[in-house]
């Protein structure tokens, strides 16, 4: 289903299991809301309302990116696996394995067997930012939340960490 609120149009999605609404806005600057079942479209306008400035903030950011369709696993490991090599020797850590996927809203994963995955479209970023997702990751074979230690971790190694996250917004 389209609807518009002001000068945003955008595609609902409506899920039986879903428990909160979600907006998305995509690459092509389109907006896709997902909510309950059950939530009144007029609750849904009042938040697509209350994410107005958000949402024009995010369409206005990608329109100045070039747009990058994706990466190859080819290309992302050619630019993460050097980080990693250099990363894990500094804070030493080490994965028990490495891998590389299309991802649509996550940029890296550690799992509770240290298992590292990256998403491809890193390779379209800005390298600080990459590094940043590798430190980030690693940190997480030490801590497996995002604690007061973890951040602690991520900051020693990379004191500019939260400049590096914003840079996920402008590459």
């Amino acid at each position: 289903m389209i609807l518009t609120h002001k000068d945003i149009s955008f595609t609902l999605q409506k899920r039986l299991k879903q428990k909160h609404t979600y907006i998305r806005v995509k690459r092509d600057g389109s907006v896709h809301v997902s909510s309950n079942y059950f939530t009144p479209k007029k609750a849904i306008l009042a938040f697509v309302e209350k994410k107005y400035s958000w949402i024009k903030k995010q369409q206005t950011l990608l329109s100045k990116q070039p747009y990058h369709d994706s990466a190859s696993k080819e290309e992302a490991a050619n630019l993460i696996l050097p980080l990693l090599k250099k990363w894990s020797a500094i804070m030493m850590l080490t994965p028990t394995h490495v891998g590389f996927r299309h991802n649509r809203s996550r940029w890296g994963s550690c799992s509770g067997k240290d298992r590292l995955n990256f998403n491809t479209r890193l390779a379209t970023m800005h390298p600080d930012f990459v590094e940043y997702v590798v430190v980030h990751e690693l940190a997480h074979i030490k801590h497996k939340n995002h604690s007061k230690d973890f951040w602690a971790e991520v900051e020693k190694h990379l004191p500019d960490y939260k400049a590096r996250q914003k840079l996920a917004d402008i590459s």
